[in-house]
């Protein structure tokens, strides 16, 4: 009886439990920012976040009618972990503890949505204080980012060009996709909340759109348009299915991306996007100089055929792409590259974290391929080389296995929200689902672009609350196949 009492406790408190879990994200990061610009360590907000983990994760599995969920993820995880530590120590395991604390925060993702799936099978309120807390949060990121500025010590979203509004906040790529996922939804919150009232929705529209414009990313720049944009069709198509009179408010949305989308040349996105294209132009004609020097030199030591193809392009790989060329040397790195002389493609760091993984798993034992590679194996001269982009960077640090069930995990949740779409376009296309929609998707486009959200617990906090509400939206209560978490 003690037992079902202390349970019912918890159901009850569930919808403050999730709130609060929300507004401890951005508490989290500015933490993190300022112990680091104090020269402290980050343990204490890296051990909150894995003790936060581990005590919701105890708690979804103490309040779950269906353990047996948490029974089969725990073995699929365990798995994969053991696939994973065998693969690394065939190579010899440098780091084991801080490598399977990075591969901790890719477990995350599952982890939380499990979590909070069950919340809400426990309780339907969550996902109400779901929205609410994502509400919250973006007027927690605006008025800290006003902060800086007022105070003078935003960090700037590139700050060797002083160029962007990142606030106290620690990672910028992070911050474009935590954004992009709380603006919508918020906006979406906001319209649902206060129907008809056009003041609060101007509001927190110039606050959401404001803060992406204001980031300097190219794919803030991008959500701005896809939330606005996408929440006035979302309004217009309302309006014929539901009968919803949303005209004014889809021209407020509307107005405010317009004037977004108007403000382009003078958006801090493209004046950064301005000087990366002058700087490379500089870097061409570096190159340009470096290969000529080379290919003159060899081709006075009478070198000819493929040894002169590689020894023109020595000077300019060494300088551009010195991971890939240190470590497996000019030979590979060159036809890795189609011996490019290409600013775009040999002095893109991005390009070069995934040539330098791409060349390193080539050289791994067996099971690398199919579990993954060290993180610690992926430096050379003190530079890391772990990718810039969350489906590649799994790849490397998990193998096809880990990316596949990744794949597989978010195949499974988009395959629900088609099938509600198509069986009850009507009943599942709401206000809500619309902003957790387009929240989504500017997610996944952060995930394919920038190392920003699956590897990052911040972010992965917000997209496993996101896939909750899709699962809540999207659930059938008489249906017989619906998974009672």
């Amino acid at each position: 009886m003690k037992s079902s009492a202390i349970k019912g406790r918890c159901t009850a408190w569930l919808p403050r439990i999730v709130f609060l879990l929300c507004l401890l994200q951005p508490v989290l990061d500015v933490l993190s920012f300022w112990l680091d610009e104090l020269g402290l360590s980050n343990a204490l907000t890296t051990v909150l976040r894995f003790a936060m983990l581990a005590a919701v994760v105890l708690l979804g599995f103490a309040l779950s009618r269906q353990k047996r969920y948490y029974f089969a993820l725990a073995a699929v995880l365990a798995l994969l972990t053991a696939g994973h530590v065998a693969a690394c120590s065939q190579w010899g395991y440098d780091a084991p503890l801080a490598d399977l604390a990075n591969t901790l925060r890719i477990y995350q993702l599952p982890l939380m949505t499990l979590v909070f799936i069950t919340f809400v099978e426990r309780n339907r309120d969550c996902l109400a204080q779901l929205r609410r807390g994502f509400f919250w949060c973006l007027l927690l990121c605006a008025a800290v980012e006003v902060l800086s500025v007022v105070t003078g010590t935003n960090p700037y979203t590139y700050e060797n060009k002083s160029i962007g509004i990142l606030g106290w906040f620690y990672f910028a790529n992070s911050q474009s996709a935590i954004l992009s996922m709380l603006v919508p939804v918020a906006i979406a919150y906001v319209l649902d909340r206060r129907p008809g009232q056009l003041w609060p929705l101007l509001a927190v529209t110039l606050a959401g759109l404001g803060v992406l414009y204001f980031l300097a990313t190219r794919l803030a720049y991008m959500s701005m348009v896809a939330a606005g944009l996408g929440l006035a069709v979302s309004l217009v198509i309302l309006g014929r299915t539901r009968g919803l009179d949303g005209k004014k408010a889809a021209a407020v949305l509307l107005a405010c991306t317009i004037v977004g989308l108007a403000g382009y040349t003078v958006s801090p996105m493209y004046r950064n996007n301005v000087l990366v294209a002058q700087n490379k132009v500089l870097k061409q004609q570096d190159i340009d100089e470096k290969v000529a020097a080379d290919e003159a030199a060899a081709m006075a030591r009478g070198l000819e055929g493929q040894a002169l193809a590689e020894a023109r392009l020595a000077s300019a790989y060494e300088e551009y792409l010195a991971g890939p060329t240190g470590e497996f040397g000019l030979s590979r790195t060159a036809a890795l590259f189609d011996y490019s002389t290409d600013a775009g493609r040999i002095a893109d760091n991005r390009l070069e974290r995934l040539g330098f993984c791409r060349l390193l798993m080539e050289d791994g034992p067996g099971l690398s391929f199919w579990f993954g590679l060290e993180r610690e194996d992926m430096s050379y001269d003190g530079v890391t080389y772990d990718v810039e982009n969350d489906f590649h960077g799994i790849f490397y640090l998990c193998g096809a296995v880990g990316l596949a069930l990744m794949l597989l995990f978010f195949a499974w949740f988009l395959g629900r929200i088609a099938l509600a779409l198509i069986r009850d376009f009507r009943g599942t296309f709401t206000l809500e689902a619309a902003g957790c929609g387009l929240a989504l998707c500017c997610a996944l486009a952060h995930a394919y672009f920038t190392a920003g959200v699956l590897r990052r617990p911040n972010a992965t906090f917000y997209l496993a609350a996101l896939l909750a509400v899709a699962y809540g939206l999207t659930r059938r209560p008489h249906g017989n196949i619906e998974v009672d978490a």
